[in-house]
């Protein structure tokens, strides 16, 4: 459903929008105030029910006193509608601050949030970090789901390519193929992103934290349900915190990707430091990583500081003569 919403008085900096051929020096200031306006009004919401809200068990459900936050994880049919919509809008507003989605592309969609899932044989998995003292969204990451009706075979000809490997020109799941595994296994690693406004402190550094253990949870949770994760990211955010929870990531580098201009996601391939396909299995050794994070943040751990777990995480994957084992789902070799 679009919906406009009434441009707010007051000037706003102007910025560039680049989403269409021709013009690239050109300023729309409705576009600028209608994605002012949009941030504004996601800044106001709170959703400090959400988690009670949820429809059946959540995937997983972290509470950190410590850092008053709180992370709740479930598929698209455990959200109620209108929250959905929020943590939809919540993805909006931070791309619209990061300059990563065509502002004039909301303005003439007049919308408020991304578009809601369609009915699919799976669902995506939405990981939200609150805070627990306003509500606020402070934290989100997805699982998307694959398009496929059916599930395919990874190698299929006739399988949809994930939005990272279209993007980016690549087939990423080819290389597992195997019996047994399919696309409706398969999820994309979606927008890792903690709220741009957030001050800095205990709870900014907590927020990654808790949107990795959420995930995980989830996965153990759905067990072979999820066995492959697949995406694009930069070396040194979503891909150092993928390779500290476990996975061995194979890494597509020289890549060029792009979206047409008339797409609304376009702005996000044209950063300096641009965004890596990646592709891995769930490693079988998760619960490790689980019991580690979720330890130190609930306080039950010896681990007193990040640079602790960090060295603690890293250190796994390092022992002499210990090897890692093999992804969930994955032969021994």
């Amino acid at each position: 459903m679009n919906t406009a919403v009434p441009t707010a008085d007051g000037a706003h900096a102007p910025v560039r929008d680049r989403s269409e051929p021709g013009a690239a020096d050109a300023v729309d200031l409705g576009a600028v105030r209608f994605a002012a306006d949009i941030i504004r009004l996601h800044e106001r919401l709170s959703y400090r029910r959400l988690p009670a809200e949820l429809t059946g068990r959540p995937l997983s459900l972290i509470e950190d006193p410590a850092s008053a936050l709180v992370t709740v994880t479930g598929r698209d049919s455990q959200f109620p509608a209108r929250y959905l919509k929020g943590i939809l809008g919540f993805r909006l507003a931070q791309y619209l601050r990061l300059k990563w989605i065509a502002a004039a592309a909301v303005h003439r969609g007049a919308v408020f949030h991304e578009p809601l899932p369609q009915p699919r044989a799976v669902e995506n998995i939405h990981t939200v970090t609150l805070c627990q003292g306003t509500g606020k969204i402070r934290g989100y990451v997805g699982l998307a789901c694959s398009a496929d009706t059916e599930s395919l075979p990874l190698d299929s000809p006739r399988r949809t390519p994930f939005p990272a490997e279209a993007a980016h020109g690549v087939d990423l799941l080819g290389r597992y193929a195997r019996a047994g595994l399919g696309t409706h296994q398969a999820f994309e690693f979606k927008r890792f992103l903690r709220d741009q406004a957030m001050p800095q402190g205990e709870q900014y550094a907590r927020v990654p934290w808790h949107l990795m253990l959420g995930m995980g949870e989830a996965m153990i949770a759905l067990g072979d349900a999820v066995r492959i994760v697949l995406g694009d990211a930069k070396e040194h955010v979503a891909l150092r915190h993928l390779r500290l929870a476990g996975f061995e990531l194979h890494v597509v580098e020289g890549t060029s990707p792009r979206l047409s201009a008339s797409d609304p996601m376009s702005p996000i391939y044209r950063q300096t430091v641009v965004a890596k396909p990646f592709v891995a299995p769930v490693p079988a050794d998760m619960p490790w990583y689980r019991d580690v994070v979720r330890s130190y943040l609930d306080g039950t751990s010896d681990l007193v500081s990040q640079h602790a777990l960090v060295t603690t995480l890293a250190g796994r994957k390092k022992r002499p003569g210990e090897r890692p084992g093999p992804a969930r789902g994955e032969a021994r070799g």
